[in-house]
C-alpha cells in the first residue's frame, strides 16, 4: 500500500497538528490515497513463469541478435552501424559472436568476437557491446528466457543503440514455422545518415509456405516531409533454413521498406529479427506473432522489459532507453526507464504515465495522447499467467498522425518480465520502489526516500510505527541498507515501508531483510541523488490524481479544481538531500529554518509549463521522509480537464500524476 495514510495516522498521532494546518487537512485525504492500492496489485501480478532468482547460468545457449547503433553530432546521425548474427553465452559470464557488420554507406562485412556478460538476480543483463566494445549494453532477460532487450544507456559518448536477441532453435525448423498474423517495426538510416531516416510499423500475414499473403507498412521518412506513408507490398517471399536463419525479400524500391533482408526466427516462429543486406542498408527489423484475433484492452496487464531507440524532432536529439513498462489493464501504463540522451543531462531516470488503446487484432497505440485510427504498436505472442492467456511482447515504432507531418522517429520492443520467487524470507529483486509512484525497476531509490519493499515471508504479522524518530526494528523485523538498519514505517509479510537513509552515495546499494534472525536474500538496487514521486489517489476520471492541495489545505478534486495562477501544495517523496540536514528517521523541522532541497535544478511543470514562482521545496514540516512543494500554476497552463504535474531534478524526471483544472 502507499504509505501516505500511514504517515498521516502514525506521524500525526505522534505529533498532533494544530487545527487548520496542512497536516490536519491531509488527514482528510488519507482514505483517498489508499485507493491507489490497485497499482500495487497490478505490479504484483506481473511476470510469466515463477522462477528462482536469475544468474549467469540463466544464459547458457545460442541466440540470434540484431543491433542498430547511431553515432551523432549536433542532432544528426554521422554514422549508423548495424550488426546481426549469432551470439553464444557460456553460462559463466562469457560470450562469442559470429555476425555481419555494416557501417555508413558500406557493405556488410563478416565479424567475429567475444565479450563478457553478467546476469543479476532480477534478470538485468550487462554485456560488452558487440559493435563498440568500449560500451556496455544494459539489457534484460524475458520471463520465458527466450528474448534479451537492451540499450547502451550508460554510454558517455555520442552513441545510441538498441539490441535485441532471440534464442536460436535447438531443433530443425522450416518455412512452415512462420504462419499467421505478425506485426513488426523497422528503423532505418540509409547510408548511415539522417537524411532519409525512417521508422515504420509492418503488418505481415504469413502463409507457412515461404510467402506472405499480404504486407502493409505504415510510417514516415525524413526525405518525405515527415508525412505518414502507406506501402502495400505484394509477392513478398521468405526462406527459412533448418537452423532458423533465412531471408525475406520486401521487393523492389519502395518508400519505407524494400529489398532483401537476412532474418532469424525462434524455435516456435513467434519471434523474427532482420536487417537489410544492401550496401548502406543501416536498419533493424523486429517482429512478433500477434497475440490474438480477439484482444481486449484489459489483457495488457503486467510488467514488461523495454528497449528503444528514438529521435526527438522537437529537440533534434537522439536517445536510447531501457527499463520497464507496467501495464495496468485500464488504458494506462507506468513507464520507468533509464534514458541516455544527446542533450544534457545525458543520463536521466524517467518515469511517466502513457495511454494505450488495443484493437481486437492485437494492434493498437501506445503514446501519451492516444490518437484514433493510428496504430503504432501491437501485442504479440501468447503466454499463460495464472491460467489466462496474456501477451508476452510489445513491438512498435514512432509514426506520425495520418496526413500530418511528424519529425519524431523511433523503434521499441518489450518482453514480459519474469516473476521471481524464493523460499523463507525473500525480497523480489525488482521489488524495491518509490512508495509514491511505484515506478518499477530500474527506477532508483534515493536518500531520504519513503521506500516500499515487496517479497514474501518478510514479517510474521503487521506492525506500524507509532513513535518519531522511527525505530529500526518493528515486530522483530529490520531492513539493512548497505548493512545499516533503516527506519521503518510499516512491516507486513509481503511489504515493508522504510526510509532510505540520508548520506548514502554511489550508483547502487544492497538491501536485505532480517525477520527475527532469519535473513533474506541480499539484492542490489539502483541509487540516485533524487527520484521524486508525487503521492496520488484515484477518482472516477483518473486513477492517477496527485495529492495536491489548495492553500486552504483542501484537496484539489474534480469538484474543487485548481486554477491557472493559483498557488498549490504538492506532497511527494524522493527529492534527496535537504539543508539543514535531517537525521534519518527523524521528522523534518517544523520551525525555521525549514529543511529545503539542495538540488538547484528542481522544476515543477503543470501541463508542460514550468512554474517560475516556487515558494518552497523541501521537507514537509513535522513528517519523516515526506517532501512538500508550494508552487504557483503558470497563467499559461491550459485547463479544462486533467493537467499533468511533473517534477524534474538534476538526474530524474517524473510525469505520473495529474490534477483537475478549470
Amino acid at each position: 500500500m502507499r504509505l501516505f495514510r500511514l504517515l498521516l495516522s502514525a506521524q500525526c498521532a505522534a505529533s498532533p497538528a494544530p487545527a487548520g494546518s496542512a497536516r490536519a487537512a491531509l488527514r482528510c485525504a488519507r482514505s483517498l490515497a489508499a485507493g491507489a492500492a490497485w497499482l500495487v496489485g497490478a505490479w504484483l501480478a506481473s511476470g510469466v513463469l515463477p522462477a528462482q532468482t536469475l544468474s549467469n547460468a540463466s544464459l547458457n545457449a545460442k541466440f540470434y541478435f540484431a543491433q542498430l547503433l547511431v553515432t551523432t553530432t549536433s542532432g544528426q546521425a554521422t554514422n549508423a552501424q548495424n550488426m546481426s548474427g549469432s551470439i553464444t553465452f557460456d553460462g559463466k559470464g562469457g560470450y562469442t559472436f559470429a555476425a555481419k557488420l555494416g557501417s555508413g554507406s558500406g557493405a556488410l562485412s563478416p565479424m567475429t568476437g567475444s565479450g563478457t556478460y553478467s546476469v543479476s538476480s532480477a534478470g538485468n543483463v550487462t554485456l560488452t557491446n558487440p559493435i563498440k566494445s568500449s560500451l556496455q549494453v544494459s539489457a534484460r532477460l524475458s520471463g520465458d528466457g527466450i528474448v534479451i532487450v537492451g540499450a547502451s544507456t550508460e554510454a558517455t559518448d555520442a552513441s545510441n543503440d538498441i539490441f535485441v536477441a532471440i534464442k536460436a532453435p535447438t531443433a530443425t525448423v522450416t518455412n512452415a514455422i512462420l504462419i499467421g498474423a505478425y506485426t513488426g517495426a523497422s528503423m532505418q538510416f540509409p547510408n548511415g545518415a539522417s537524411a532519409a531516416m525512417k521508422s515504420a510499423v509492418v503488418q505481415l500475414a504469413a502463409s507457412g509456405n515461404g510467402q506472405f499473403s499480404s504486407v502493409t507498412v505504415i510510417g514516415h521518412s525524413a526525405d518525405q516531409s515527415g508525412n505518414n506513408l502507406s506501402q502495400n507490398a505484394t509477392g513478398v517471399v521468405y526462406s527459412i533454413k533448418g537452423d532458423g536463419s533465412g531471408t525475406l525479400d520486401f521487393g523492389a524500391a519502395a518508400p519505407l521498406l524494400t529489398g532483401l533482408h537476412e532474418i532469424w526466427v525462434s524455435q516456435d516462429g513467434s519471434y523474427l529479427l532482420g536487417y537489410s543486406t544492401a550496401n548502406g542498408g543501416r536498419d533493424i527489423f523486429i517482429a512478433t506473432k500477434n497475440f490474438s484475433a480477439s484482444a481486449t484492452p484489459d489483457i495488457f496487464n503486467g510488467r514488461y522489459w523495454i528497449a528503444e531507440l528514438t529521435f526527438d524532432g522537437s529537440t533534434s536529439s537522439f536517445s536510447c532507453a531501457g527499463g520497464a513498462v507496467q501495464a495496468l489493464g485500464n488504458g494506462r501504463v507506468l513507464i520507468s526507464e533509464r534514458l541516455k540522451e544527446d542533450l544534457p543531462p545525458p543520463h536521466l531516470d524517467f518515469s511517466g504515465i502513457n495511454g494505450y488503446a488495443i484493437n481486437a487484432d492485437s494492434t493498437g497505440n501506445l503514446s501519451p495522447f492516444v490518437q484514433q485510427g493510428v496504430n503504432n504498436m501491437a501485442l504479440g505472442v501468447s503466454a499463460t499467467v495464472s491460467g489466462k492467456a496474456v501477451p508476452n511482447t510489445v513491438v512498435g515504432a514512432q509514426i506520425g498522425i495520418v496526413s500530418s507531418p511528424s519529425f519524431d522517429y523511433g523503434i521499441f520492443f518489450a518482453v514480459r518480465a519474469p516473476t521471481l520467487t524464493g523460499t523463507g524470507v525473500f525480497i523480489d529483486p525488482s521489488g524495491v520502489v518509490n512508495n509514491a509512484s511505484f515506478a518499477p525497476s530500474p527506477s532508483p531509490i534515493a536518500p531520504g526516500l519513503i521506500t516500499s519493499l515487496f517479497g514474501s515471508g518478510l514479517a510474521t504479522g503487521t506492525t506500524v510505527a507509532t513513535t518519531i524518530p522511527l525505530q529500526t526494528t518493528l515486530g522483530g523485523v529490520s531492513v539493512l541498507v548497505n548493512g545499516t538498519p533503516a527506519p521503518l514505517f510499516h512491516v507486513l509479510p509481503g511489504q515493508i515501508d522504510f526510509e532510505t537513509p540520508y548520506g548514502i552515495t554511489g550508483n547502487s546499494v544492497t538491501v536485505q531483510v532480517n525477520n527475527n534472525g532469519a535473513m533474506s536474500n541480499q539484492i542490489t538496487v539502483p541509487l540516485a541523488p533524487a527520484n521524486p514521486g508525487i503521492f496520488e489517489y484515484s477518482d472516477t476520471v483518473s486513477p492517477n490524481r496527485g495529492i495536491v492541495l489548495h492553500t486552504d489545505f483542501s484537496l484539489v478534486t474534480t469538484q474543487s479544481p485548481a486554477k491557472a495562477g493559483e498557488t498549490v501544495v504538492i506532497y511527494l517523496t524522493g527529492l534527496g538531500a535537504l539543508n539543514p540536514a535531517v537525521t534519518t528517521g527523524a521528522a523534518n523541522p517544523s520551525a525555521a529554518p525549514l529543511a529545503t532541497a539542495t538540488d538547484p535544478n528542481i522544476q515543477i511543470l503543470f501541463g508542460g509549463e514550468v512554474a517560475t514562482q516556487v515558494q518552497f521545496i523541501g521537507g514537509a514540516p513535522g513528517f519523516v521522509g515526506l517532501n512538500q512543494i508550494n508552487a504557483t500554476i503558470p497563467l499559461t497552463t491550459l485547463g479544462g480537464g486533467p493537467v499533468p504535474v511533473a517534477i524534474a531534478t538534476s538526474n530524474a524526471f517524473t510525469d505520473v500524476v495529474d490534477i483537475p483544472m478549470q
